[in-house]
């Protein structure tokens, strides 16, 4: 692969370490129990790996290569840091208000 064939490979990679990002923070709201918490682990780990190899394949390159895996981790941290902090910062507060409307 050339080096602008590896740079397109990390950003598409990059883009989908942000969108597993999203989908660690949705399966987020089942993390309320040891099992439930395995589950959506063991859950977001087999997503992960499909969403990685179904770039690779749709990007023709080798799914296990360091640019690739880099470029997810760079997602999901950008993610995390960025819109997923406001995310998270909300869904605290939604599960307040739930709380006093239990109350």
């Amino acid at each position: 692969m050339t080096v602008a064939e590896q740079a397109r490979a990390f950003l598409a990679m990059a883009l989908c370490g942000a969108l597993l990002g999203a989908v660690y923070d949705v399966l987020g709201v089942l993390r309320c129990g040891k099992l439930l918490t395995a589950a959506a682990d063991l859950l977001f780990g087999v997503l992960t790996a499909g969403a990685v190899i179904a770039a690779a394949l749709a990007l023709r390159c080798d799914a296990y290569r360091l640019y690739t895996l880099l470029g997810v981790s760079t997602g999901f941290a950008l993610y995390q840091y960025s819109l997923g902090t406001g995310v998270r910062f909300l869904k605290g507060k939604l599960k307040g208000l739930s709380e006093k409307v239990k109350k």
